[in-house]
């Protein structure tokens, strides 16, 4: 049967997902709609990860206590959620595709969540007055703890999305075009996140209810949009569970024996794994910019200014992963990290200048160190991602990197809290937070030497010329017959 829609012979046909032949019109509208659907997300994500932090600021709670609700109790939800749905997500197949209808079908819920963040002040003081003095709970931790129910809510089932968002990518943007295509997606992140420093952010502190629900409604609209225009086709048949069975116990055996049995995928993960310790005092990243003298709206332009800077080198970051691959690029990137980045940070440790000449030196380093090596990075996930795992099992091998990934920031998010609060013993409260380039020099310097084994590996595996993602127990020859078949068979996209 032939999926190819009816096209007019003077339109010519440039590029093929699958058995779709895409028109330059129609890949055109494609690209907006995806890229569309990136605005509204990562609008809506910046938003809680920036605002939350000030309001457990206000109300006293400890860094441990802000780095337990915002992200060890988060990574261990997604260290659940995220296996699971890739996994099932990837052997999903209805009459709407494989990936859609899971952002779909928690859309509202996410929505909802949203709302109650914004208005988390005002539940957490009806809660105190109906059940918190009955169980001898002050205001503040009713406050509190009713915020960390929700973060709960929100991150479960924005689980969801950001476990499939990224892979809906993989299945219908042509293979040629993936690395460019993610620039613009970066590109566009990084400007909406711009957006949001430079005009919204400021207001963080007094308007935080209208800004979450501002949030909410836009994604509601603009990302359900996307869903709505952008349309998946059909899929091959999904690979069989590796004891020829069915069920949960096989499916746990497929997933463990495919994706964590390989030292060569065991690199990758090692290296997610340390960058994710590495971000995980990322929470305290405002509480940084503060303790430098900088304000609310000096920290906004700070973050803009960067992720425009990010924004206008992504593409060229894009267009260098094209030429001399993904991974080379990361480790570039990691180096300019180690090398330049983090090092000029330190200087807050000897460095107590005025407000004015500290505003100036962040947009020097944000702009010209941080800015290129935050460029290079970008290309990891996903377009190392997706050049490394097989494409007949992409959603489950990035749901083991995530688990791993969210695993180590389960244990980093809580010991950075630790950290912070120790350091209060040996130096000023206003220094505590001067130490963050340490801790992420620490980590980030172990992610790097994994990369460089990682590049070695994908080398022995046949680097530029012939690389084909290894699964235990396949051949070469059966490996790329399967990654063959969902390129040729399976996916059948088209922007309505």
């Amino acid at each position: 049967m032939s999926y190819r829609p009816q096209i007019s012979e003077p339109d010519a046909f440039l590029y093929r997902v699958g058995t779709l032949d895409y028109t330059k019109s129609s890949l055109a509208k494609l690209f907006v709609w995806l890229l569309w659907g990136d605005l509204c997300y990562m609008l809506m994500e910046s938003v809680v990860p920036s605002i939350l932090p000030l309001q457990f600021q206000k109300l006293g709670a400890s860094n441990t206590t802000i780095g337990l609700i915002m992200t060890t109790i988060p990574m261990a939800i997604t260290a659940v959620v995220n296996p699971i749905v890739s996994f099932r997500s990837d052997r999903y197949r209805s009459r709407f595709g494989r990936r859609i209808p899971f952002i779909v079908a928690t859309l509202p819920f996410l929505v909802l969540s949203l709302f109650a963040l914004g208005y988390s002040n005002a539940i957490g003081a009806w809660f105190h007055r109906s059940y918190g003095i009955t169980l001898g709970m002050s205001p503040t931790a009713s406050i509190v703890w009713t915020i960390g129910i929700f973060v709960v809510a929100f991150t479960f089932f924005n689980s969801f999305v950001s476990s499939v968002f990224w892979y809906l990518f993989n299945d219908v943007v042509p293979e040629k075009l993936l690395a460019r295509f993610m620039s613009l997606f970066r590109l566009v992140s990084m400007m909406s996140a711009s957006i949001y420093n430079l005009f919204v952010f400021r207001y963080a502190g007094t308007h935080s209810t209208e800004i979450l629900v501002g949030a909410g409604l836009l994604y509601f609209f603009g990302f359900g949009l996307m869903c709505l225009m952008v349309k998946e086709g059909r899929y091959p048949q999904p690979p069989a569970y590796v004891d020829g069975q069915s069920g949960i116990l096989s499916a746990v055996k497929s997933f463990a024996k495919e994706c964590l049995t390989l030292p060569h995928y065991w690199l990758l993960f090692s290296t997610s794994v340390f960058s994710s310790l590495a971000g995980a005092a990322s929470i305290f990243m405002l509480f940084f910019y503060q303790s430098t003298g900088l304000d609310l709206i000096q920290i906004g332009r700070v973050n803009g200014a960067m992720n425009i800077a990010v924004a206008v080198m992504i593409p060229i970051s894009g267009l260098l992963a094209d030429r001399y691959s993904p991974i080379r690029v990361v480790l570039a990137g990691y180096i300019l990290t180690l090398v330049l980045a983090l090092p000029a940070s330190l200087i807050w440790l000897f460095w107590h200048p005025l407000p004015g000449a500290a505003f100036w030196f962040w947009i020097f380093v944000s702009i010209a160190l941080t800015a290129p090596a935050t460029a290079l990075l970008g290309i990891y996930d996903p377009p190392l991602l997706m050049v490394t795992f097989p494409r007949s099992r992409y959603g489950q091998y990035c749901s083991a990197n995530a688990m791993l990934r969210s695993l180590a920031g389960i244990a980093g998010g809580l010991l950075a809290g630790v950290f912070f609060d120790l350091m209060k013993h040996f130096v000023r409260q206003s220094d505590v937070y001067r130490f963050m380039p340490l801790w992420q020099f620490a980590f980030s310097l172990p992610a790097m030497i994994c990369m460089l084994h990682l590049y070695r590996s994908w080398k022995r595996y046949g680097g530029d010329k012939s690389y084909v993602p290894p699964i235990p127990g396949e051949t070469v020859d059966e490996v790329r017959h399967e990654e063959i078949a969902e390129e040729e068979i399976g996916v059948t996209v088209a922007a309505r």
